[in-house]
């Protein structure tokens, strides 16, 4: 959101993050709501009359659904989430503006997160590129380069306060990320970037 040049499209963006159909508290009780003992009887009266299924399946059903309704199960939550976030970021303006904004590219490493469903859709959406380094390459990590540097750097110096050392760091890191040539060229040498 950062980047985001039109402020109509960051507000909505704001609003999904703060959207209170995404509150764990009334989605369970929601599920709650949409599950009373009266419902999951007639759900299980209905999968039984239409299907010859065995006790095993029958089982089967019942420790499922309550899987899905357990509280403590916050996957269950969590799932609901993702549909609701995805469902709010393909409204017609958000598509069509945020194809408008700026390409953004976010390096990652291979953390099973970073290759997630909900993530990859998300940055489809929102006109963002992902580029995942290879697996066991730290060495291709452009901020692993930038620590390097700074390691380098500040090795010539002895801090008589944490304050200098502070103060020496956060200049040379801003010193170093700002510099477009320290970005341009790790792309030229580790991304074949389109």
């Amino acid at each position: 959101m950062v980047n985001c040049l039109n402020e109509e499209l960051k507000s909505e963006l704001k609003k999904i993050l703060t959207n209170n159909e995404l509150d764990e508290n009334q989605i369970y009780n929601q599920l709650k709501e949409e599950n009373t003992i009266d419902v999951l009887k007639n759900e299980f009266q209905e999968f039984i009359s239409n299907n010859n299924s065995s006790e095993e399946q029958f089982l089967v059903k019942i420790k499922n659904k309550a899987n899905k309704l357990n509280p403590e199960k916050h996957t269950n939550i969590e799932n609901i989430q993702k549909e609701i976030i995805l469902k709010l970021l393909k409204t017609e303006n958000i598509l069509i503006n945020s194809q408008k904004e700026r390409k953004i590219v976010v390096i990652l490493d291979n953390y099973s997160v970073h290759k997630a469903g909900l993530v990859i859709e998300a940055c489809k959406i929102l006109n963002i590129k992902l580029v995942h380094l290879p697996v066991h390459s730290p060495h291709l990590n452009p901020i692993d380069q930038v620590w390097k540097s700074i390691k380098k750097y500040m090795a010539h110096y002895i801090f008589d306060t944490i304050e200098f050392m502070e103060e020496l760091f956060e200049k040379e890191f801003y010193r170093i990320v700002n510099n477009d040539s320290f970005y341009k060229n790790w792309i030229n040498k580790f991304i074949n970037f389109n």
